[in-house]
């Protein structure tokens, strides 16, 4: 199937090997917007132009903007790394691995891998669901999910593994996830928490991830699903009482965008509603926004939660 895709793409830029940005921003998971401010501003990726003086993209760029999109996964930031050569990324990338806990399976890239490749979804499914059963939901998120994004994105990559398997991977864990909160009993503790994503980010396992953490809290979080216009999402808050709202930005979605975004909804929204953002998107900028807070981690979010509690007990007392 994706060598298909990549025939058509190839004869579409006009040479062989050779792919558009549209086949560039499906391959790398980065967006086409990000690609041509990078190329603005840092010279990289350097493009050739077709016939018809569009973008088309060689091999080895795009074998780098893999690299480099695992790296901004795992909190870089692009001016630090998208001037390097491939060997240093590749030594940025070992060295960002961190060390597994010992509660998971001691061969989870091994299994993982092969039960990925053999592109039958079902086999992915059962793994998945074994762990969850095995370790718990928590534990599965903090611990397994963590690890095993690392390990799937690094086996897409180094070329183990397609990009359709991978995005097999995600809808799968996807799947389980949200089954798995279905089966929790409802939520009974305030605050109320709204999550989604911004428009054109479709990366919904962030807010995924946030939404399972607090329902095992017994927090009242709710998804919205992803891509809210700024308009909808305070016609939610309103209509729902919502007292805080969460984003998560992916790292391929522009950081600009995100502050923008932001800014423009705490424009919209009354300062009683609390406006908490995180994902990969925002831990390539410096900028703060003003009443709004980011978040690096998944625990700090539940902490966050802990704090609001404390305030508002405070003030009630």
């Amino acid at each position: 199937m994706i060598e298909f895709l990549n025939s058509q793409a190839s004869e579409a830029a006009g040479a062989p090997g050779l792919l558009p940005i549209n086949a560039v921003e499906r391959e790398t998971g980065i967006s086409k917007e990000l690609l041509r401010m990078w190329e603005r501003r840092y010279g990289f990726p350097n493009p050739d132009r077709d016939a018809q003086g569009d973008r088309v993209y060689g091999p080895a760029q795009i074998n780098k903007l893999r690299v480099i999109r695992r790296l901004l996964d795992a909190g870089f930031r692009p001016g630090k790394i998208i001037t390097l050569e491939m060997p240093e990324l590749e030594k940025l990338v070992a060295s960002s691995h961190g060390n597994p806990s010992p509660i998971l399976p001691p061969d989870l890239e091994q299994e993982l891998i092969e039960i990925l490749r053999s592109r039958e979804p079902h086999k992915v499914r059962e793994y998945l669901n074994h762990q969850m059963v095995r370790m718990g939901l928590q534990s599965f998120i903090l611990d397994l999910m963590q690890h095993a994004n690392t390990i799937v994105g690094d086996a897409w990559m180094s070329g183990k593994i397609e990009i359709f398997e991978e995005h097999l991977y995600t809808e799968e864990l996807q799947a389980l996830i949200r089954q798995t909160i279905g089966s929790l009993r409802p939520a009974s503790s305030t605050p109320r928490i709204m999550l989604t994503t911004a428009p054109d980010e479709h990366h919904t396992l962030g807010i995924l991830m946030v939404e399972a953490l607090l329902r095992l809290d017994q927090v009242d979080a709710v998804s919205f699903g992803a891509q809210m216009p700024v308009r909808d999402i305070a016609q939610a808050v309103a209509r729902h009482k919502m007292d805080i709202v969460i984003l998560s930005f992916s790292a391929a979605f522009p950081s600009n965008r995100a502050i923008e975004f932001l800014e423009e909804l705490r424009f919209r929204l009354p300062l009683g509603v609390q406006i908490w953002a995180g994902g990969g998107g925002m831990r390539t900028t410096r900028r703060s926004i003003e009443a709004v807070q980011i978040f690096n981690d998944l625990q700090s979010v539940r902490q966050g939660v802990v704090q609001w509690k404390r305030i508002k007990g405070n003030r009630a007392a």
